[in-house]
């Protein structure tokens, strides 16, 4: 059996609290809400940037640990409860408390949440495991050579060129969809299987991703100063900022390395094992899309206004707060489904 490693496990968490960080920076309204050019505009910018490859780290997560574990349909059924039981449980708190937010639609979006994309990573998720077994095939049975050429081939017209023609030509949807989360699995894979042959202390890894979130976000601000002076108007610049460019899965890749080189102490593998399994509760918790709307929308406007370290300050304190209440909530969440025997029940259904 091979030996867990709680980096890995580190990353996850981490991975989710930038996810936090990128909801209180656009649906809690904080970027719409900067003036350009304001040292609070390229603050909250930089924010955004450097925790927008947190979902490729949550698909090359997936590769990484699934190429070697043992495949159960069990899992996907676990996940599938879970998020029943938020998409269930938060429907019918805002139908007794605020009932005009809750129709027969939310309803039914709450009793089939893949059908109706309640969650986009959970519903591209599903086809993702579907998909892991020809997946791990492939990262089986290719050498080493043929894998690169093949994952080359694959970033470099899926990722390089959609990026380079800003088009969406694959159908990638900039990210949002199973098949880049299929391309992420390949690469997490292929980074288990033959990562810790590239040489190189762990710091090396981490330098990288500063580079690659610099570059990404001196790209935006170069391109809206230079639309400006020569075209009399502003364009986002956002040209590098989605899942699918380069240097945001180049990003992901150097913090994956990172974490695989890291040391971890007995006492943070304590805090990791229990935070770890509850990590993927944060995002149902708060992204919920009665949540989402009624309690993160423009929520955070007015730390646009705060002097820019304030302002750093206050994103990640806010974030800090909504992971510790769904770490909490998950918790018991948790133990509800460890007293109802959720994972012997689900064991005794593959049996029959």
């Amino acid at each position: 059996m091979r030996e867990k490693n709680y980096g890995i496990d580190m990353l996850r968490i981490l991975a989710m609290f930038m996810v936090t960080i990128l909801h209180i920076l656009t649906q809690g309204g904080i970027l719409n809400a900067s003036s350009r050019f304001t040292s609070q505009y390229e603050v909250g910018w930089f924010l955004q940037t450097a925790a927008f490859c947190a979902v490729d780290i949550y698909a090359l997560i997936s590769g990484y640990v699934w190429v070697y574990a043992k495949y159960r349909y069990r899992n996907i059924l676990e996940l599938w409860l879970q998020v029943l039981f938020y998409t269930l449980s938060i429907t019918a708190l805002f139908w007794a408390f605020v009932p005009s937010s809750v129709s027969t639609m939310e309803w039914m979006k709450a009793l089939f949440p893949v059908m109706f994309n309640q969650y986009w990573y959970f519903s591209s998720y599903v086809a993702l495991f579907l998909f892991i077994p020809l997946l791990n095939i492939v990262l089986e049975k290719m050498e080493k050579r043929q894998l690169q050429f093949c994952i080359g081939i694959i970033l470099f017209f899926f990722s390089c060129i959609q990026t380079l023609f800003y088009s969406d030509v694959f159908g990638t949807n900039d990210g949002y969809s199973a098949i880049w989360l299929m391309i992420l699995y390949l690469v997490g894979g292929y980074v288990r299987k033959y990562g810790q042959s590239i040489e190189g202390k762990a710091i090396r890894f981490l330098v990288g991703y500063f580079v690659m979130v610099g570059f990404t976000w001196l790209s935006k601000l170069f391109i809206e100063i230079l639309t400006l002076r020569f075209l009399g108007e502003v364009r986002a610049g956002n040209y590098l900022i989605n899942y699918k460019a380069p240097t945001i899965l180049f990003a992901a890749v150097f913090l994956l390395l990172f974490f695989e080189r890291i040391r971890i102490s007995s006492f943070w593998k304590r805090i990791i094992c229990f935070c770890s399994p509850m990590a993927f509760g944060v995002y149902l918790i708060h992204t919920h899309p009665l949540v989402f709307y009624y309690l993160m929308k423009d929520r955070f406007l007015k730390y646009a206004g705060f002097p820019w370290i304030l302002e750093i300050l206050a994103v990640f304190g806010t974030a800090v707060c909504i992971n510790v209440i769904c770490y909490m909530i998950d918790f018991i969440r948790l133990e509800l489904f460890k007293r109802l025997h959720i994972r012997k029940r689900i064991d005794c259904l593959r049996k029959r």
